[in-house]
Formats: structure tokens, sequence, C-alpha cells
């Protein structure tokens, strides 16, 4: 049976991020340039000012004035420029919807001249709240959480939400919540046999100011002792075997996450490197390791020692290139992956003590290679090939591939 720990979540260094809201002016019209031409329509840069919260899904604008419009902007968006009819009263309404529901709103009202130029701020405010846990699991799950629940309980109510597992991570969501509630929330998970592995219990408000307590568990590791008390009176200690907080690399631990190999000749700032993501819950010891485009490690670049702690990447970059920042000069004489005769079909090796931990085949497929991740042929866009992490043991099929602006050290994949 598996060992079940329960403590409060100060003590297990679990972070919670109370979202502030931005609260900015409503109309930044006395700052803003005013137009003298005789023109129809006047100028207007409207801006949101709201809390990023996760699981946005999108942001709906209603004009109301001379005429009427409605907009959907996408999560990430954050304003938009219109040209608008002069009127006395443009009024301007806001919605951010986010987890499937309506969460933030705002509005603003002010009035437009012919030929004016004004920057117009709407600021939004919650109406309503979630709790969003999300938990490490590591790649293959080591831990062997399979199942959770998290019970969220106030003065009048009691509410229960299934834990699922997105990828390498296990999420909890909660439905949208009143504001100025105090909630004691329990957090249990267990493994495949319906033994608790983890439970934790503390208590969290929900207002305006923290409308999403973002929960994250860091980790589920742990290092302790046990002691017994035998009963001639001699106390005996002795180490629970439990997973290491560092440790050597071992196979499925890391994976290729990025790689720009044929950076744009015109593009002065582009470089060519290669990124290795720490998909385990423990920080790895990167000794004895190696990158290069063979399974033979004696024709590969030794990577220098160093850790990498969990869920963070590690970026190689060529130190011939000139490019290549300090802090990505990693190896001594790093292959130069795209093959002397221009091919552009080539493989990416990570070995450590010896052993292929990762590579990756991009360019074209041959009677070798029935897959390849894509590779950019484009000769005027730097672009390079990200793998999505949440499809990191299906990453031989090309579609988990795709090809965007490098973004070396943050493990994102394309929009």
């Amino acid at each position: 049976m598996s060992p079940a720990f329960k403590k409060k979540a100060k003590a297990l260094a679990v972070a919670m991020c109370a979202l502030a809201l931005c609260h900015c002016g409503s109309d930044d019209r006395e700052n803003s340039p005013v137009g003298t031409a005789d023109t129809k329509t006047a100028s207007v840069a409207l801006r949101l000012s709201h809390t990023a919260v996760p699981l946005t899904d999108s942001i709906v604008v209603d004009c109301y004035g001379a005429d009427t419009l409605h907009m959907k902007l996408g999560a990430k968006e954050t304003g938009f420029n219109l040209d608008l009819f002069p009127h006395d009263h443009w009024k301007f309404v806001a919605k951010l919807y986010a987890n499937g529901s309506l969460m933030q709103k705002g509005e603003v009202e002010t009035k437009l001249s012919a030929g004016e130029i004004a920057n117009v701020s709407i600021p939004m405010h919650a109406v309503v709240g979630f709790i969003y846990v999300e938990i490490p699991l590591g790649f293959g799950n080591p831990t062997g959480i399979t199942s959770g629940l998290l019970r969220l309980q106030s003065e009048s109510d009691t509410f229960e939400y299934p834990m699922a597992i997105e990828g390498s991570t296990a999420v909890f969501t909660s439905d949208m919540l009143p504001l100025g509630v105090d909630y004691a929330f329990t957090l249990t998970l267990r493994d495949a046999a319906g033994n608790a592995i983890y439970s934790i219990e503390d208590s969290v408000h929900i207002d305006e100011n923290t409308p999403v307590p973002e929960l994250q568990i860091n980790s589920l590791r742990a290092k302790i002792s046990v002691s017994l008390q035998l009963s001639d009176g001699v106390e005996m200690v002795f180490p629970l075997e439990l997973p290491a907080a560092r440790r050597a690399p071992a196979e499925g631990d890391m994976v290729i996450s990025e790689f720009l190999v044929n950076p744009v000749k015109s593009d002065s700032t582009a470089f060519d490197f290669v990124e290795i993501y720490n998909g385990s819950n423990d920080t790895l010891e990167i000794t004895g390791c190696s990158i290069g485009k063979s399974t033979l490690p004696k024709e590969s670049a030794i990577i220098e020692s160093l850790v990498l702690p969990p869920r963070e990447a590690l970026v190689l970059g060529n130190d011939t290139n000139p490019n290549t920042p300090e802090e990505y000069r990693h190896t001594e004489n790093m292959p130069t992956f795209l093959k002397s005769n221009g091919s552009t079909a080539a493989s990416i090796v990570l070995h450590c003590d010896g052993e292929i931990m990762d590579s990756v085949y991009y360019g074209k497929v041959d009677s070798l290679h029935l897959s390849a991740a894509p590779l950019n042929n484009s000769s005027s866009t730097t672009r390079s090939s990200h793998l999505n992490i949440g499809a990191w043991d299906d990453r031989e099929n090309p579609e988990n591939w795709c090809l965007g602006t490098p973004t070396p050290g943050i493990a994102t994949f394309c929009d």
C-alpha cells in the first residue's frame, strides 16, 4: 500500500498565485492627441484592462453609439483599433469568458468627435471565480497517480470535482463560484488500487482580487526518515526508499523539445540550437552526456556538467556561431546538423553515459525513416521545429511537431 502524506499546504510548498486585478483609467482621452483634420470619423484605440486567468475562452466587446458593433477577440488579444462615427455617448462593454462562463466584465462611456484620435481603456472586474489546480506527474507518471478528488466546503455548500489528466499534468477545475466566500478544501490523489498517495487540506478565500486562486503543487517527492521505537527501548532510524530528488538521467526523462538547424542567413540574430526538456519530477545531473547526429557517442559533442531542474529546458547552442548567447554555450564544437551536401534530412541524438536518451529525425522520409519532424525551408523567415510536450510519448508522429517562432529555453507549441 502506498504511503499517504497529509500536511498543511504551506508546509508542502504549495504555491498560491493570487491574481491581482488591473484597474486602469477608464478614459485616457485627455492625454491623447486630438486631430484637427475635417474628417467624418474618430480613430479609437480600445484597450482592455483585465486579469489574465487560466482557461480563458474569449473576450467579447460590444460598442453602442452612432452604430452598433459586436466583436469577439481571442484569449490573448488585449485591444484593437476602430474608426467610429462621432457621437456624444459611445458605450463600450467588454466581457471575458473563462472555464465556460462569464467571469469578468467592464464598461466605459465617452464622447467622440469627428477627426479625434482617442485611447480608451475598459477596466474589467471579476464577477465570479473558480479553483484551478495543476500537479506535474512527470513523463510516464512514475508516481502512479490515476485518480483524485478536490472537495470544497463552505458554510452552506459542498462541491466535489474529479481529477483529469492532461498529458503529464493532473488538473482539477471547479465550477464557477461566487465571490466573497471562504472554502475549506481537501485534495486527495490515489493510485490504481485506490490507495491514497497524497492528501492536503487548507482553506481559500475567493474575492474580486483573487478570483482564481491558482494552486500548483511543485513536486510530490520527499525525503523522510522513519523512526521505530522497539520494545526494549532501542530506537532505530532508517531511510524510507523514495525516488531521489537529484539523480542521473534515465531513458524517458528528457526529450528533444525544439531545434533550429538552418537559420535564415539574412537573420543576424538567429542561431542554431537544440533544446532539451526535463519531463521528470527530479533534478537531473547532466554529466557524461553529449549531443550528436548519430548513435555513436564518439561522434558527438560533450555537454558540460550541469543540473537541469524538473520541467525546465536546457538550450545547447553552437559555440562557433557568434550569434549564440553566452548562456547557451554548453558544448564545444557542436556538430552542424545539416549535411554538407545540402540535404535537409538528418538526426539529432542525445546520449548520456553511452545510452541514447532521445533522438529525432527531421526533413524527408526515406526507406529507413517512415516519419520525420518538419524542417523550415523558408529562405526569408527563421522558424524552429517545436515538439508538443503534451504528446511526448508519441513524438515520432510528425503531427506532434510544428514550425514556429524560435523560443529557446521555453517549452512551447506553435499557436
